[in-house]
């Protein structure tokens, strides 16, 4: 066989791995941007049940807090007037299995959080927060089953908890894309 053509064929190897490996095929890459919502939910007692007390976050949808589990997050007031954040598996066992959900108050105001941190998770557990606070959530969902990375992550602001309506009302920041963590306006790149 022909020696310099062997070369220059393990060269032009050598740079098509070098440019694959530069290019990070497997870095999980935006298809959507941020999504900004304001939301107002009922709390679970002391409301009619056809009332929007949980939400699915990724659709940043109200929805009832139903016993098949088909919400993330629902909502509550508890006799100080504080808002009561439950994982869905601390209200139902979900029909379609656990989802992982991980919550933890945020250190910096809603405004400054500009994306989700790696580490301080509490995983499905209750959050219990004040007007006025902002808390962060990371969820596990079967719409990211097929990436690298399988959760969403959301900033949300305590607006006002109104404990005579049983209300609540929320202003939230949803990064919609697989494993992303940024919170910045647009479409994140990390």
């Amino acid at each position: 066989m022909n020696t310099p053509l062997i070369r220059r064929l393990g060269a032009l190897l050598t740079v098509a791995i070098v440019a694959v490996a530069c290019a990070q095929p497997f870095e999980e890459q935006a298809k959507r941007p941020n999504v900004d919502v304001s939301l107002e939910l009922w709390a679970m007692s002391g409301s009619p049940p056809s009332y929007p007390a949980a939400l699915l976050v990724l659709q940043y949808t109200p929805v009832r807090a139903d016993p098949a589990g088909s919400f993330d997050l629902a909502f509550d007031i508890d006799a100080n007037g504080r808002l009561v954040v439950l994982p869905v598996a601390r209200v139902v066992a979900p029909l379609t299995g656990n989802r992982t959900i991980g919550l933890q108050r945020a250190t910096e105001f809603y405004t400054l959080v500009v994306e989700a941190p790696r580490t301080g998770w509490v995983y499905d557990s209750v959050l219990v927060v004040n007007p006025g606070t902002t808390f962060l959530v990371k969820v596990q969902t079967p719409f990211c089953e097929f990436d690298i990375r399988q959760d969403i992550h959301a900033k949300f602001y305590v607006d006002s908890v109104l404990p005579a309506e049983r209300r609540v009302k929320l202003s939230a920041r949803v990064n919609p894309n697989c494993g992303l963590r940024s919170f910045v306006s647009g479409t994140p790149t990390y």
